[in-house]
């Protein structure tokens, strides 16, 4: 294996990475940037791929594609048992590719591809939540319900294909979840429709936690108590204006770890992707500066 291997999603925004991918190869060979390349085939190969390329101690992994992608790569090199840790560099290939975006990543491919050639990094943080790691936002209710949604809202990309989702959940949703936070020291306890639990400004093709900083070592988390299908109309507009913390069902706070527990059981989502199986519990901390990511 190569000290610098691609490890691509050609079903990354409806196969339309295709293309993208073969760019991105034919620009690196030009430019003597040596690598091999793994195409996915199915969901959490990325992760195997990453997990085994870490075990065999390359120097980057170049992930092309989106934020869920990113999210299953990141998960495979912090594999129990994987000690080495290469550097990530992105080409966003995906549909609202908000971790890049956050971090000042270009868009555009050839652009993109030299930030990778140049290979000047930064350390940014990992959230963990249970065994799983994300590197962008976890959320627990409606946005987690809202992410599921999103994934079968074929044909819309960044923050239209998640307010489209969103509306969708409105209409169906009921009550909220019990939950019990505990968040270094301090107590919340209510009837909560959204815990996001985040490590960058943006989710969901929005920038919902304007003041989020990756390299800080903190989680930014806010809570919304359950609101009403008319507040929630309220709570999509304030989101579009970066004010979500405005609304006076939003509580805001900073934490290095917190505990929740929750009733009934809650979808769970990292960086986008939903697992099939509802928590009850869940428990999260910040690894600081544990990944250099070439930016």
């Amino acid at each position: 294996m190569y000290a610098n291997i691609i490890i691509a999603n050609k079903k990354a925004r409806w196969g339309l990475s295709r293309l993208r991918i073969r760019q991105a190869e034919t620009f690196f060979h030009k430019h003597k940037f040596v690598f091999s390349s793994f195409a996915t085939n199915h969901r959490g190969h990325a992760r195997e791929l990453a997990a085994e390329a870490t075990a065999q101690k390359v120097d980057t992994i170049v992930v092309v594609g989106g934020d869920g992608t990113v999210n299953e790569v990141i998960n495979g090199i912090l594999a129990p048992g994987c000690h080495h840790i290469p550097r990530i560099g992105i080409i966003p290939s995906g549909s609202s590719n908000d971790f890049s975006k956050s971090l000042g990543i270009p868009q555009q491919l050839q652009k993109a591809c030299w930030t990778i050639i140049k290979g000047r990094t930064k350390y940014v943080d990992v959230g963990q939540a249970g065994r799983h790691y994300f590197c962008m936002a976890s959320s627990l209710g409606l946005f987690a319900e809202i992410s599921a949604e999103s994934i079968r809202m074929k044909g819309l990309s960044g923050s239209l294909r998640y307010i489209a989702a969103a509306l969708s959940v409105i209409r169906k949703m009921a009550s909220g979840w019990e939950m019990s936070i505990s968040a270094d020291g301090r107590i919340f306890r209510g009837t909560y429709g959204v815990l996001l639990v985040s490590n960058t400004p943006r989710f969901g093709g929005l920038t919902l936690i304007p003041g989020a900083r990756p390299d800080d070592g903190v989680l930014d988390c806010l809570i919304i108590e359950m609101p009403k299908k008319k507040e929630a109309l309220s709570l999509i507009a304030l989101c579009l204006r970066k004010a979500l913390t405005r609304h006076k069902k939003v509580t805001s706070f900073q934490a290095e770890s917190l505990s929740v527990s929750l009733h009934p059981p809650a979808p769970l989502s990292n960086d986008g992707e939903v697992y099939p199986n509802l928590f009850s519990a869940v428990d999260y901390c910040i690894l600081p500066r544990k990944l250099q990511i070439i930016c």
